[in-house]
């Protein structure tokens, strides 16, 4: 926990990721990032996001702590543009912050919000019970501090780094930023046929909460 004035601030990074899917939704949704992670601390060791926990598992997006690799997909000289944001916080407020990063990594029950994003252009997002999109999750935090409005899942990664441009503190190739992001091989280990059978499941798990979403509001 922080001990002093200077370590009450969490980093907010909105980033290009380099996947066909993050191209995809940059390309459709006229985006300049498509990606949206928060830190607690201003190295980036401790970054999390909603997003694969593997290369190949697309559909098993959870919470996890991101590695150099997801960035870099492996070509150490390639840039990956990133726009870092630095929030300062009360002390309560970072482990309030801190507390719910913990929670949601250790609850399976979360999930990647697919279909809000997948139907964004149509419908502006939607809320699914216990699912977050990674810029979703991260305004999420932010409301928590007071620096979104309208619900999470309407925010866009542009229109949420709007919101924080009086906190951007840098912009750039991620790898020119004085960052200690861990290098990891297991974002690339392979999935398996569990995996896939894992991705069959959440699906159905998206489509039955998104039916009970439209009865609790009809």
């Amino acid at each position: 926990m922080p001990n002093s004035e200077r370590e009450h601030c969490i980093y907010v990074v909105f980033s290009q990721t380099h996947t066909r899917f993050g191209r995809v939704i940059r390309r459709i949704a006229k985006q300049k990032y498509n990606h949206a992670s928060v830190s607690l601390d201003s190295s980036l060791e401790q970054l999390y996001a909603f997003g694969r926990p593997q290369h190949g598992a697309v559909l098993l997006g959870c919470l996890v702590r991101e590695s150099l690799e997801r960035y870099t997909l492996r070509k150490i000289d390639r840039a990956v543009p990133v726009a870092i944001c630095r929030i300062p916080v009360k002390e309560e407020e970072y482990k309030w912050i801190s507390n719910r990063i913990n929670a949601v990594l250790e609850d399976e029950e979360y999930v990647y919000n697919l279909f809000s994003v997948l139907t964004f252009p149509f419908f502006g997002g939607f809320a699914i019970y216990k699912a977050f999109t990674c810029v979703e999750f991260v305004a999420h935090l932010m409301r928590y501090l007071k620096y979104t409005s309208k619900p999470s899942c309407k925010y866009t990664p542009d229109e949420l780094l709007y919101n924080l441009k009086d906190k951007k503190i840098f912009e750039g190739d991620i790898q020119k930023y004085e960052s200690k992001l861990p290098d990891t091989s297991m974002y690339f280990k392979p999935m398996g046929f569990s995996g896939y059978k894992r991705s069959l499941k959440i699906i159905g798990v998206l489509i039955k909460r998104s039916l009970l979403n439209r009865i609790h509001e009809a």
